[in-house]
């Protein structure tokens, strides 16, 4: 069955597929230009990993053209510095100020951290009451179909959505990023393990504002501050896998043998850890085309392989989906256009991350020395 909208005045009608915090960021941005949206989520409800996600002064200035970065702000916890220590002595290596400054690489330290379910949280409640949104849950897009002017959505169950755009944000195995690209999808062969924990939990010293960072071979850990009194440890592993897993429970020994040489301060900061949750996620062949058309693709479609590397993918992805909502200041048959425009933009930003995670991926396939890697901190 086809459905369409009754309300009048927007001056198109524009399909986003996925619910996450990318596809309700684009949801809002281009709901700015006056155009209809339909949110479509494959879940049954909308929601979002327990982790942190941090965030650059430029994501928020582009939060706060939708009306939502002081309530974020208001959430969130700001980074003083990242610290950078070698996972087997824990030696320090370097330190980055959190100045706010991205800096030229994406290795920068960001200046915030919020936990992605309340950032999910603030964009929804936003989204319900604006009146050119519309939600729903538990509609799986399972591929597209186009003419010239018109674009048709088709659900899992069948079901039929037509408009003039459809905005792929479900990531880079989702069927419409396969779609569009042609890209092969396979288990990552990278495994992340999370823990969200009270900060008391933590000694005094380990509670200041300070993102951690410890490398070594084949493993990498992340600590700090996720915002109203929580704190986030991130276990990464390099380990190939037979599929893809999300949110499975997993005891803190697992955690421990992924990181069979961590120093000891590094194995207590481990133990602490609870209600760990292990997460192997899709992964797609590199790609440089994000639009069919009337289809566009935004959000994290190119992963660096190390999580500092990562760090910066999460807020860039919700900048580059108010920048398409910007450039969707148009008819609906300046879509095609607009959308070739805005994948030269994504091209750009994803030739800069790939020189950075092609070097990271070098050092780490050579067992790197941990101190050449950080070197770019200066």
């Amino acid at each position: 069955m086809a459905h369409q909208w009754n309300t009048a005045v927007p001056m198109a009608d524009v399909i986003v597929a996925d619910g996450g915090i990318n596809g309700l960021t684009a949801a809002l941005a281009i709901a700015r230009q006056r155009h209809r949206v339909l949110v479509l989520e494959r879940e049954d409800s909308f929601g979002e990993l327990e982790t942190g996600i941090r965030l650059s002064t430029e994501t928020l200035h582009a939060l706060d053209r939708l009306d939502v970065g002081e309530t974020v702000r208001e959430l969130a916890v700001r980074i003083s510095e990242l610290r950078l220590l070698e996972g087997a002595t824990g030696v320090s290596l370097a330190v980055v100020p959190g100045t706010g400054d991205d800096g030229p690489h994406p290795f920068s330290c960001p200046s915030t951290v919020v936990r992605r379910t309340e950032l999910l949280g603030v964009l929804l409640a936003r989204c319900r009451d604006n009146p050119h949104v519309r939600l729903r849950a538990g509609a799986r897009v399972v591929r597209y179909e186009q003419s010239a002017d018109r674009v048709t959505a088709v659900l899992e169950n069948g079901e039929r959505y037509s408009g003039d755009a459809l905005v792929g944000a479900g990531g880079s195995c989702s069927p419409v990023h396969r779609q569009v690209t042609g890209a092969e999808q396979r288990p990552s062969h990278n495994t992340f393990y999370h823990s969200l924990l009270p900060s008391e939990k933590l000694p005094a010293a380990q509670r200041d504002s300070v993102l951690t960072v410890w490398a070594s071979p084949g493993w990498q850990l992340m600590a700090c501050p996720a915002g109203q009194g929580r704190f986030e440890i991130s276990a990464h592993c390099l380990k190939e896998s037979a599929e893809t897993v999300e949110g499975v429970p997993v005891d803190t020994e697992q955690v421990l043998r992924e990181c069979p040489d961590a120093a000891e301060s590094v194995r207590r900061l481990l133990r602490l850890g609870e209600d760990w949750r292990m997460r192997i996620p899709c992964r797609s062949s590199p790609v440089d085309r994000w639009t069919d058309h009337r289809v566009v693709l935004t959000g994290d479609t190119d992963r660096p392989t190390l999580p500092f590397a990562a760090q910066n993918a999460g807020h860039r992805a919700l900048e580059d989906a108010v920048h398409l909502g910007d450039l969707m200041d148009c008819d609906a048959a300046d879509f095609p256009q607009v959308f070739r425009a805005y994948a030269e933009h994504r091209r750009q930003v994803a030739a800069r991350a790939r020189t950075w995670a092609a070097h990271a991926v070098f050092a780490e396939d050579r067992g790197y020395r941990v101190s050449d890697l950080y070197g770019v901190f200066g």
